[in-house]
């Protein structure tokens, strides 16, 4: 019998190739992965406090060659977005080299602008807090870019570089991109992919 943490990584690769990768949302995505610098790790429990912070404390020790990208991803967490984006806050205020946002299976699909578009793009098998190193960000901003997830610098004009300000919520102020790279597609296969990719 597959293991609630097998099970859980495997729809989360699902997910990285089947809608981040195979949608080309983030060119730099199969290259973080690839190159061994994305950190998955999976947690048991509803809301695991103590073992999230000890593994943010390790993630913290990491370089960035050893880790761009960390998913940590809570398969078990029932308590709905609301409750996840707090637990998302708690998380932030121990971090010091990296940004957290939330992902999560029940948020919205709304591609009627490129704020709500967001919320589609981050509707994850399963509940997750994706942390990026903020060096990793930066290097972007100066022209350089590196992996990171659902940041595509060819479709930011120099003009908008400077735009790209320390917050925890970088991706939102990239979302016009990844928001013209939806609409290619028809908003009902959309659903349909991520629904597949979900139940595998």
């Amino acid at each position: 019998m597959e293991s609630i943490e097998s099970a859980a990584l495997a729809r989360n690769d699902r997910y990285l190739r089947k809608f981040v990768e195979a949608l080309d949302l983030c060119p730099f995505a199969r290259k973080c992965r690839e190159t061994g610098r994305l950190h998955r790790q999976v947690f048991r429990g509803d809301r695991p406090t103590d073992a999230t912070l000890a593994a943010i404390r390790e993630l913290e020790q990491s370089t960035e060659d050893q880790v761009e990208v960390a998913l940590l991803i809570y398969p078990e967490f029932t308590a709905g977005v609301r409750a996840f984006e707090e637990f998302r806050d708690e998380v932030r205020a121990s971090l010091r080299l990296f940004y957290c946002v939330a992902f999560h299976p029940d948020l919205p699909m709304d591609l009627s602008d490129a704020n709500r578009a967001v919320s589609f793009l981050r509707r994850s098998p399963d509940a997750t807090l994706q942390l990026v190193r903020i060096a990793t960000l930066e290097r972007v901003r100066s022209g350089r870019p590196t992996g990171t997830f659902y940041l595509d610098t060819s479709r930011i004009s120099a003009a908008e570089l400077p735009a790209l300000q320390r917050s925890a919520s970088v991706s939102d102020q990239i979302a016009e991109a990844n928001l013209r790279t939806l609409r290619k597609h028809d908003p009902a296969e959309l659903e349909r992919l991520l629904t597949a990719v979900h139940k595998g």
